[in-house]
């Protein structure tokens, strides 16, 4: 086990942590499948009706907006993942051996910072600047306040470090644009276009992560502060193309979107979903009974990226396949069918070009810009594509 393929030109990842990865992935299908509850009080159109009277479910819709970059919109997992990042960091800067992944891309340090940015934006989105007034037009049934929590607030933290100007700063410009700009380009372009739903949060990403960085960069205020690291020493390299470091690297996908990219920090993610489902299986998925199907397009598509571009994270790269975990995968999942076809063919294709078209941009950003706005301009582009194919083919 953990033998690797070698070629000139690449080196692909252990075929076993591949099978593990795809087989973990059909055990949350058919096991969540089977565990669906029903639960009216979380059902999704409970959780929305009457928002706005509401305090403890604006308070509940905050926590949801925590996972929305999975598509689970889950209170559970919501509340999973802050104390998985919690319980990750802590790990982290005791450096326990069960620490896995460094935080925050090895800026563990960093990490309450980054959970600061997310929790103040996020906090201005819904409380202060009320963009959830949205649902007082009884047809709408989803606003894209999350935005916040995956996009530039926490990337201005990992640029900036652990600097109160930058974190006010980019938190309050980020609470104010994200939503609205999202809200725009999806009634503007995505609608009329009829582009997955998606394409409208992953652009508005990019779009407002150039603004955020580029204003920060100019204001007088905002400079880089060094990060101290919690390290006196490096840590030991990990073997890339070993089965248990395939496995981790799926699971700490789940967790890349909210700057996390930790595997203890996605299994209590995942846990918060499982409980959800099991409690209501129409509480996560806006009320569309396909976290299963979600959870499966995920593992496929995180677990064909490592297997492809493994070789990407050897001394201590990194690569993004985390890409068809938060766009094309559940993208596709929600437009086509919740179905094992479904999940597997966006799968697959998203992990095959998300990875190589995040670091083709990755590669033009200006200075100054972090570089997840090349990975949710390859979501937009991943998600298009994947969805035209699946759209132009007879038997989807």
């Amino acid at each position: 086990m953990g033998e690797t393929v070698k070629t000139k030109e690449k080196m692909t990842g252990a075929l076993p942590g591949f099978i593990i990865s795809i087989v973990i992935g059909f055990v949350f299908y058919f096991g969540l499948k089977a565990l669906s509850g029903n639960n009216a009080v979380f059902d999704y159109n409970n959780m929305i009706s009457g928002i706005l009277d509401s305090v403890p479910k604006q308070i509940a819709w905050f926590f949801m907006n925590f996972t929305e970059a999975q598509f689970y919109a889950s209170v559970f997992a919501g509340i999973g993942i802050i104390l998985g990042g919690i319980v990750a960091w802590i790990l982290a800067i005791k450096n326990s051996k069960y620490a896995g992944f460094d935080v925050c891309y090895g800026s563990s340090t960093l990490f309450p910072w980054v959970l600061a940015s997310q929790l103040i934006s996020l906090g201005l989105a819904i409380f202060v600047f009320r963009y959830i007034n949205g649902f007082a037009d009884s047809s709408v049934t989803w606003i894209a306040t999350f935005i916040t929590v995956v996009g530039a607030p926490p990337a201005v933290m990992l640029l900036y470090g652990p600097s109160v100007p930058a974190l006010l700063t980019s938190s309050i410009i980020g609470g104010l644009i994200c939503a609205p700009t999202a809200i725009w380009i999806g009634n503007a372009i995505v609608t009329p276009w009829k582009l997955p739903g998606v394409v409208a949060n992953v652009s508005t990403m990019a779009i407002t992560g150039i603004i955020v960085c580029m204003v920060c960069k100019i204001l007088p205020w905002v400079k880089p502060v060094p990060v101290k690291p919690h390290r006196t020493e490096a840590a030991p390299a990990d073997d890339v193309y070993s089965t248990s470091w395939f496995v981790r690297r799926v699971f700490a996908d789940f967790t890349e979107a909210q700057f996390y990219g930790n595997e203890v920090a996605s299994a209590f993610l995942l846990a918060g979903a499982v409980i959800g489902t099991i409690v209501c299986g129409n509480h996560g998925a806006y009320g569309s009974g396909a976290v299963p199907a979600i959870i499966l397009s995920q593992f496929v598509g995180a677990a064909t990226g490592v297997f492809l571009y493994a070789g990407k994270f050897d001394n201590g790269g990194w690569y993004a396949t985390y890409v068809p975990v938060v766009s094309v995968g559940p993208a596709c999942v929600l437009m086509y069918g919740a179905n094992i076809p479904v999940a597997v063919f966006a799968g697959v294709l998203g992990g095959i070009i998300g990875g190589p078209i995040a670091q083709f941009f990755s590669e033009k950003l200006p200075e100054g810009v972090h570089g997840t706005v090349a990975n949710v301009t390859s979501m937009t582009i991943s998600t298009i594509t994947v969805s035209v194919v699946i759209s132009a083919l007879p038997w989807f």
